[in-house]
């Protein structure tokens, strides 16, 4: 099962890569997002997410052995408790997302996309027509990082790479539902 990570992260990659902010609007999505006002999910995408699971994967996806079998003994301490730091932040976001009254695609100032890029409306469109839904894998996901923080606290090497393998289907899943709706 584990020799399948490596092409699903590719997919997810390709994925997060369409959440990234535009040119210019770093500062204006850093600061449209409130404790009181509106989940702008992109923002979350941007700022919180990403850099997450990046750093996930900048532990996970290199310590692969000449056989291309992921080997958790080569986790270094540092590398553990980054894995348990992000796993912690990702589990934050996924928990405040799951909370959020007032889900928004994005704020006024990042709505600008991409030629290949899913426009924000449509995204918008996605999560209207079942924020509960979002809400409930939003909290799915919450759930599968505190047990990763708990793994990788544990330096649990099984267990931390079943989860990392889970949580990236679980963002495939929730992508494919409300960020890329049209293209099922």
């Amino acid at each position: 099962m584990r020799r399948h990570v490596a092409p699903a992260l590719s997919i997810l990659a390709i994925a997060l890569a369409a959440c990234t902010a535009q040119s210019g609007d770093a500062e204006a999505v850093a600061s449209n997002t409130t404790p009181a006002g509106p989940l702008y999910v992109r923002h979350a995408m941007q700022a919180e997410v990403n850099p997450a699971i990046v750093g996930i994967w900048n532990v996970t996806n290199n310590i692969f052995t000449d056989a291309g079998e992921q080997d958790p003994s080569l986790i270094t301490d540092e590398q553990w408790a980054s894995l348990a730091e992000n796993a912690g932040k990702l589990a934050a976001s996924g928990e405040r997302m799951a909370a959020a009254g007032d889900i928004r695609a994005a704020a006024p100032g990042n709505m600008a996309t991409g030629e290949y890029e899913v426009p924000m409306a449509d995204v918008q469109s996605f999560i209207s027509a079942d924020p509960q839904g979002f809400r409930d894998m939003s909290a799915s996901f919450a759930a599968l990082a505190r047990n990763l923080e708990v793994a990788a606290m544990a330096k649990d090497g099984a267990t931390t790479l079943d989860l990392v393998a889970q949580m990236d289907t679980e963002c495939t899943v929730c992508h494919a539902q409300f960020w890329y709706a049209e293209a099922q």
